[in-house]
């Protein structure tokens, strides 16, 4: 479960080796003014597993709660409940959609994700997909995937502000 939740968080959504620690994510030209502004604040998510070749290593759900913030052209992607944080480069941004991917490696793992949510009023769905190639050697010893469908309903953010008058 411990790997589960390192791995998801980005997504899942939600990968940090530490508490204190933050994994970057990254991907190919940062697009970020693209982003539809109705993703930042605070979402309720939900990852129901879809596809894996592991059933042990992924779980078959979760709840996440996922805060996307903007400052400059930075976004970053924080969860409160596994205090996880971090900056997301954007691979794809448009109207309504928009897709990111982050890769962490080390020597003996190296795992790849890739979201792709789209915006639909309060509430976004998904994909996201997870690679973890593990390494002995420096020599492939195994290759896992796990794919999960996103809902996702609004916390908090631009709609709420929107209610009370503020901005």
């Amino acid at each position: 479960m411990k790997r589960f939740l390192f791995i998801l968080f980005f997504l899942l959504i939600c990968t940090v080796n530490t508490q204190a620690e933050a994994v970057t994510l990254t991907g190919g030209i940062s697009t970020t003014e693209n982003v539809p502004t109705g993703f930042f604040g605070s979402w309720k998510v939900i990852a129901v597993r879809s596809k894996t070749t592991n059933i042990d290593m992924f779980a078959p759900y979760s709840t996440e709660i996922w805060n996307f913030t903007k400052a400059g052209n930075v976004i970053t992607l924080t969860n409160p409940i596994s205090g996880a944080s971090a900056s997301i480069t954007v691979k794809e941004a448009a109207t309504d959609t928009f897709t990111f991917q982050r890769k962490s490696e080390d020597k003996n793992e190296t795992v790849i994700e890739t979201a792709k949510l789209t915006l639909s009023g309060d509430n976004f769905y998904g994909l996201d997909t997870m690679s973890v190639r593990t390494y002995k050697n420096g020599m492939l010893i195994k290759q896992e995937y796990c794919a999960y469908k996103l809902k996702a309903v609004k916390l908090s953010g631009s709609e709420t502000e929107k209610i009370f008058g503020l901005k």
